[in-house]
C-alpha cells in the first residue's frame, strides 16, 4: 500500500485558484492588495511542501507523479511569488508572466490525462487541468490590461471550474483514503501489534 498525500495537495491547490480567481475578479487597486498576499502564501507554502517530496520519493504509481507533482511545485511556485510581490506591493506582472508558462504546463497534463484516461475520473482530472491552464494563460493578459474587465472575468470562471474539478477528486480521495487505510499501521507500529 502506498502512502500519498495527493487529496491536501489538491485542495490547497484549489484554494489557491479561488484567491486567485477573486483577486483578478475583484481587480484591486495597488494600495489595496496586500491582504492577498497570506491567502497566495498559504496555498503556494502547501503545495510546495507536498510536491517536492511526490517529486524525490514518487509515492504515486508512475507518471501520476509526474502529472501532480511537477505541475503542482510550478504553481506553488507562482503563488509563494505572487505572496511576496503583493506583500512588498510590487506590481504583480512578473508572477502573472512566469505563470502563464504553468498554465502551459497545465493545458499538456490535462490533454495527456484524457489522451491516456489517466486517474478514476480522467474526464474530471482532465477538463480541471485544461481549466487551470487557461485560468493560467489568461491570468497574464488580464493582470496586464485591467481595463478589459472580460478577461479577468473569463479567467476568474476558468479558475473556479477548475478548483471544482480539483476539489471534487481531492475530497473524493479524502472519503476514500480513510477508508482504505483505516487498518493500516507504519512500521514502527506494525512488529508491536503481532
Amino acid at each position: 500500500m502506498f502512502i500519498d498525500y495527493t487529496a491536501v495537495m489538491l485542495v490547497g491547490i484549489s484554494a489557491g485558484f479561488v484567491i486567485l480567481a477573486h483577486y483578478l475578479y475583484t481587480n484591486p487597486a495597488p494600495e489595496a492588495r496586500q491582504p492577498w498576499a497570506a491567502g497566495f502564501f498559504a496555498a503556494g507554502l502547501l503545495g510546495l511542501v507536498t510536491s517536492v517530496p511526490m517529486l524525490i520519493m514518487w509515492p504515486l504509481p508512475g507518471g501520476f507523479n509526474v502529472a501532480f507533482g511537477e505541475p503542482a511545485l510550478f504553481l506553488s511556485v507562482a503563488f509563494l511569488a505572487a505572496a511576496v510581490t503583493l506583500a512588498l506591493r510590487w506590481e504583480p506582472l512578473i508572477p502573472a508572466l512566469y505563470g502563464f508558462f504553468g498554465g502551459i504546463i497545465a493545458i499538456v497534463v490535462g490533454l495527456r490525462i484524457l489522451n491516456l484516461g489517466l486517474t478514476q475520473d480522467p474526464a474530471v482530472a482532465g477538463i480541471g487541468y485544461l481549466a487551470a491552464g487557461i485560468g493560467g494563460v489568461l491570468t497574464l493578459p488580464a493582470i496586464n490590461y485591467r481595463n478589459m474587465r472580460w478577461i479577468a472575468i473569463a479567467a476568474a470562471v476558468a479558475l473556479g471550474i477548475a478548483a471544482l474539478a480539483f476539489l471534487f477528486t481531492g475530497y473524493a480521495a479524502f472519503w476514500t483514503h480513510i477508508t482504505d487505510f483505516a487498518k493500516w499501521l507504519p512500521p514502527t507500529m506494525a512488529g508491536a501489534h503481532k
